[in-house]
């Protein structure tokens, strides 16, 4: 968030957290998704964009808000929801990730291989403890659910 907010020159996590969100329903939209699920761990950003009503805005905010608004009443299954930082242990990963290499703009076709048992851990709702690490258990039992997963031809990303 840091490397972003200074990118898009922000003051306030709670600007920087909208316009994240805005960039990812844009580029959501682009890339031609219709059914998506979009998670933030800002509660107040999740609450503005679902609860406010605006009809003429009188701030950047509120047309940032009003902008994301018009994604979810587009033609497009879009639903924006507020997820715990704990609870997608699979976007903090990734964030953690690309704050070691870049702030710049990331776009994959498809997860890094890296995340790969992460993202099954969180599709399946393991439990991960916050410092971000599978144990041993997890790992063993994550492999063989991949494999199996793999035998039937079956992605979880």
């Amino acid at each position: 968030m840091f490397g972003f907010s200074s990118r898009v020159q922000s003051g306030s996590s709670f600007e920087a957290e909208l316009m994240a969100v805005r960039e990812a329903l844009k580029l959501a939209w682009d890339k031609g998704l219709r059914r998506v699920i979009l998670e933030s761990d800002s509660e107040s950003v999740v609450n503005r964009i679902r609860n406010q009503t605006i009809r003429q805005p009188k701030n950047q905010m509120e047309e940032i808000i009003l902008e994301c608004q018009g994604y979810g009443s587009r033609a497009w299954s879009c639903f924006i929801q507020h997820t715990r930082r704990e609870g997608n242990f699979a976007a903090d990963a990734l964030t953690k990730k690309l704050a070691s290499e870049s702030f710049e703009l990331h776009v994959w076709n498809h997860p890094p291989e890296s995340l790969s048992l992460i993202l099954l851990a969180d599709m399946i709702g393991m439990e991960v403890p916050r410092h971000g690490a599978l144990d041993k258990n997890q790992i063993a039992q994550l492999k063989v659910m991949k494999r199996e997963l793999l035998a039937r031809n079956l992605h979880w990303y």
